[in-house]
């Protein structure tokens, strides 16, 4: 992922980025992608199940290869993604992580457009992003080969080219290895921590934090909250959710360096 210059925006510098572009004057006016809901505190581990039925799953299978359960933030219901491949559950655990991505859709978009022989055609895209600024993002999910070849791309922007503007700013084609592998393990960590429910956790170490040096260790974070393991894990999650800052490339160990958002 990127930082304030290499990992700090929304999806990983060297993906390829198709703008969509609005006619002179107009703006998007529809949200297709509303923020996750709010997880219940009587039932936190209610998993909010994946739109898609077996049939829908994808075109190379009938079938969900793979299920993804993870949250958006702390605070949202536990959400089902349907995979067809490994490939699409690493790509979204990692936007699952990113603190600007608030919510995604898998296999959700129709996108209509024209083949270069003229005949009609269409494609579900692999996922609908919602960031934190308002924009959508359509994702495109190839191994890591394929999302670098010439003549793919060169058909995705064809069809990014016909995509209505109305759906969405922009449209990304990604594989695993788009994202740094510190931030595929530190994507992990956060899907972990984000499995758990804590909020008590989470209200007492984001409380340390306010009292703490502008910068601290995850160490002396734990350590001031007195709750070990789980704090720990609320502070992955406070990380993860955009509330404390860690630079992106450093991995979760005793010495993080980490600090309050600004």
């Amino acid at each position: 992922m990127e930082t304030e210059n290499e990992c700090g925006g929304s999806f990983p510098t060297d993906a390829k980025h198709l703008e969509l572009t609005f006619p002179e004057g107009q703006t998007r006016t529809l949200r297709t992608i509303e923020r996750p809901l709010r997880a219940d505190p009587e039932d936190p581990l209610w998993v909010q199940r994946s739109h898609l039925v077996k049939m829908e799953i994808g075109k190379s299978s009938a079938s969900c290869k793979v299920s993804l359960v993870t949250r958006l933030h702390r605070t949202s219901v536990l959400q089902e993604f349907w995979c067809a491949s490994y490939e699409e559950a690493a790509v979204y655990q990692n936007l699952a992580a990113h603190p600007n991505v608030l919510n995604f859709k898998e296999q959700f978009t129709r996108v209509d457009f024209v083949k270069p022989d003229g005949s009609p055609s269409y494609t579900k895209v692999d996922a609908h992003v919602l960031l934190a600024n308002d924009d959508e993002v359509l994702v495109s999910v190839k191994y890591d080969e394929k999302a670098k070849r010439a003549s793919y791309l060169a058909e995705v922007a064809d069809i990014a080219a016909q995509c209505s503007p109305e759906i969405a700013e922009r449209f990304v084609v990604l594989s695993r290895y788009h994202f740094h592998p510190v931030w595929r393990d530190c994507a992990r960590t956060v899907h972990h921590a984000r499995r758990g429910w804590d909020p008590e956790a989470d209200r007492i170490v984001l409380d340390v934090a306010s009292d703490l040096s502008e910068t601290f260790t995850m160490a002396q974070l734990v350590e001031t909250s007195k709750l070990q393991g789980r704090g720990w894990r609320a502070a992955v999650r406070l990380i993860g959710d955009g509330d404390l800052w860690k630079h992106p490339l450093d991995r979760f160990d005793e010495n993080l360096i980490c600090r309050r958002a600004a």
